[in-house]
């Protein structure tokens, strides 16, 4: 899984390629990790390239909100195609990680 990263303002935004399963999350997290280690706490996953995810995928997310909102930050997701949409719906993890229609919509959104 390739994971393209950029910054605008005090959000870092990650936008991963492929399906956000088992296999491909160590590529995400070796990302996010490297963000982190360079005191990133504001991200936006940025999900127009991910087909869909598997429970692996959710936990991680779900993981990963949890461990910024211990160090002060946050995390938000952004353009989810509609399956991927459900599933956050279905399973209730919009009511735990904000998620938005574009990214505009997410960064603004930690002003």
């Amino acid at each position: 899984m390739q994971v393209r990263t950029s910054k605008l303002g005090v959000a870092h935004y990650l936008t991963p390629e492929g399906a956000l399963v088992q296999e491909n999350l160590p590529a995400l997290a070796a990302r996010i990790q490297e963000l982190r280690a360079g005191g990133a706490r504001k991200l936006v996953v940025d999900l127009r390239h991910v087909p869909f995810f598997d429970s692996a995928g959710l936990e991680f997310l779900l993981d990963l909100a949890s461990a910024l909102r211990e160090a002060d930050g946050s995390l938000r997701l952004a353009n989810p195609n509609p399956l991927c949409r459900e599933v956050l719906t279905l399973t209730g993890l919009d009511a735990s990680i904000p998620v938005h229609e574009n990214l505009a919509s997410a960064g603004s959104s930690f002003l």
